[in-house]
């Protein structure tokens, strides 16, 4: 009998749930000045965003000390972070450019075609010092087969204030939203 209660405790033991998960996103920024004019010039489209293999995955990764990476059991994104910083920088971008300016991912092309905002990451992740780094390339691609025009590198840096997953996620939204700041100066 006591085998019985010891094996029952066990497994009630093994059955109870651990630290709980949880999901993020990431949120449009308002832009960093007023707005400039409305748009007159061709529509806009994020295109894919092209992250390393280390950040492309479901858990929050936080860099460092040194060389030492740490994939969060608890902290995940709600939905892929490429996507989720697509569709991020599509609203950044409208919130500086206008609705009509600037199209969603899954928005059909008009017949005049459009300009494409080619994004590659390095770095877009938080570290063990509370900051959060977005390092990237960006250009502006036209023409059919898209052509892409001049690269333009960024490095930003904003302060998470910690490494707990909800800082970071805000950090690095913040990060997009200067991000989209700098795109939109450059397509106006």
């Amino acid at each position: 009998m006591r085998w019985l209660v010891l094996a029952i405790l066990l497994g009630l033991v093994g059955c109870s749930s651990g630290p709980k998960t949880r999901f993020y996103t990431l949120v449009p920024e308002g832009p960093a000045a007023q707005a400039d004019p409305p748009w007159h010039g061709r529509s806009l489209k994020v295109g894919h965003v092209e992250l390393p293999a280390d950040l492309d995955r479901a858990s929050l990764v936080t860099l460092g000390p040194g060389p030492a990476v740490s994939v969060s059991d608890q902290d995940r994104w709600a939905a892929p972070l490429d996507e989720l910083a697509q569709r991020a920088l599509t609203e950044d971008l409208r919130a500086r450019l206008g609705d009509a300016a600037v199209l969603a991912p899954a928005d059909p092309v008009p017949p005049g075609g459009v300009r494409t905002v080619v994004l590659a990451v390095q770095r877009f992740s938080g570290d063990s010092a509370g900051q959060v780094i977005l390092a990237a390339d960006w250009a502006v691609a036209n023409g059919n087969p898209p052509k892409p025009g001049p690269l333009h590198h960024v490095r930003i840096v904003e302060d998470a204030g910690s490494t707990q997953g909800s800082a970071v996620a805000a950090a690095m939204s913040r990060a997009l939203g200067r991000l989209a700041d700098q795109v939109a100066r450059g397509v106006s």
